[in-house]
């Protein structure tokens, strides 16, 4: 009978395939094959380079990265494998249901995920299930996650963006022209993500039809129950009723304003550009320069905001297209409310440099490419919309994981694509086996901050 000896020789420990045999009246011992090296207590096993063949070679890297950070968030225990496989696929490529399959075969998330079929009406069953769920307390529980990597709980940063949508949404959809000609219903959607670090807090969609000032009355409420006391959000939010609402909520908001006719009279009117243009109000903010006063309004105050460059551009482009001095009046001011014990300067810069949102929506329009949505069924919509909000997650959390990098997440996921799981066979003896092959060591920091562990 054959079995695995170890044979030891000045040169190491080899592993070979030996068996016994009697000769002479004596049991004797013969090498059958050698089959390796035993290289720090492990065997390393011997194949003749001749002999390897490559089965494939999957896509690996970028696939373990996300991987690793949607279960770190708990996405794994929260959403069943066919909606991960939505969330990975969106994020690494931006696949089509029909060409999901194709491309899945591509990669290694069948192994990972532990796919065995996948199917273009499983994939649609997937979203019409996550329309169902009740998703606002899954949304806690992903924030508890973020919240452990964030210094600032009591700031959040609030925006609404639209979207197009195919088909149907009922009384509250509303038609808008597209870049095409054609006239599709628009979807809002609110996203609260946090001040520093942009991780998202919440997200609701609404109707076409739905104003922002209602819409801040709806979230604001239950930002305060999520343990927020201070909010802030661009115009279109602001009303008198609104402000009103922060105040019985005991919250602090930093609120954009519109340039409603009554506040050009009381307030803007009256101010004299030498009032404001001086070096005493002077803001210095990340891409430009602006002059600040403020007044008392609403127990809080008004901050007009003046901005020199702005407006010497705009009015260059408002007398270009026929307008005259009476309409350029208020180009290059800007309004803000706030009923914070900030200065005015910080209130300004908290506010002019919450682009963490701006970025956040970027990355949804963008890299998660939210617009338009190429769907007909509103249960659909919806589910594209939360897969959207779980890859913008995952896409948060990797730009944390990776801020001593200097690279963003988008390219850092671009870096992996080249990181492959290698396929073996050696021919001869038929075993199989796996390397990864990374080409930059670039992909190898980006693996080590995500905490990814994988085949060598």
């Amino acid at each position: 009978m054959a079995f695995i000896r170890k044979i030891k020789k000045d040169s190491g420990t080899y592993l070979a395939r030996v068996e016994n045999y009697r000769k002479d009246g004596k049991v004797k011992q013969r090498v059958i094959k050698y089959l390796g090296r035993e290289i720090n207590g492990k065997p390393v096993r011997r194949v003749r380079t001749s002999s390897i063949g490559v089965e494939s070679a999957k896509r690996y890297g970028d696939v373990l990265c996300v991987d690793k950070i949607a279960r770190d968030l708990g996405l794994d225990e929260l959403f069943e494998k066919n909606v991960l496989l939505l969330v990975y696929s969106h994020l690494l490529d931006d696949v089509s249901m029909s060409d999901m399959k194709e491309w899945v075969e591509q990669t290694e998330i069948p192994e990972i995920l532990g796919l065995e079929n996948i199917s273009t009406n499983r994939l649609y069953t997937a979203l019409e299930d996550l329309d169902e769920l009740d998703f606002e307390p899954l949304e806690e529980q992903i924030y508890k996650k973020f919240s452990e990597c964030d210094e600032d709980k009591t700031t959040v940063v609030v925006d609404i963006t639209d979207t197009y949508f195919e088909g149907k949404n009922g009384s509250s959809s509303k038609k808008r022209r597209g870049k095409d000609g054609k006239y599709r219903n628009l979807l809002q959607i609110c996203l609260a993500v946090t001040l520093k670090h942009g991780f998202p807090v919440m997200h609701r969609t609404y109707g076409g039809n739905i104003s922002n000032v209602r819409i801040f009355q709806d979230v604001t409420a239950e930002l305060k129950l999520r343990g927020f006391d201070s909010i802030i959000m661009d115009r279109g939010a602001h009303s008198k009723r609104n402000i009103e609402i922060i105040q019985e909520l005991e919250m602090k908001a930093i609120l954009g304003v519109k340039k409603f006719q009554s506040i050009k009279k009381e307030f803007l009117d009256p101010l004299k550009r030498g009032d404001i243009y001086r070096k005493d109000t002077r803001i210095v903010l990340k891409n430009t320069t602006v002059h600040a006063s403020s007044f008392p309004y609403l127990d809080g105050k008004l901050i007009v905001v003046y901005n020199p460059a702005l407006e010497a551009q705009q009015r260059e482009r408002h007398y270009a297209k026929g307008g005259d001095d009476e309409g350029a009046k208020y180009i290059g001011y800007s309004l803000i409310y706030h009923n914070t014990c900030l200065s005015t300067k910080t209130a300004v810069r908290q506010y002019f440099e919450k682009d963490v949102v701006e970025r956040s929506f970027k990355q949804l329009k963008g890299v998660l490419s939210l617009r338009p949505v190429r769907m007909w069924l509103k249960s659909h919509v919806n589910g594209h919309v939360r897969v959207c909000y779980l890859s913008y997650g995952i896409l948060s959390m990797l730009k944390y994981r990776l801020r001593d990098l200097e690279i963003s997440p988008q390219d850092a996921l671009k870096k992996l694509k080249t990181s492959y799981l290698i396929h073996l066979k050696d021919n001869e003896s038929g075993f199989l086996w796996s390397s990864t092959v990374n080409l930059e060591k670039i992909q190898d920091e980006i693996l080590k901050k995500v905490d990814v562990v994988y085949k060598t």
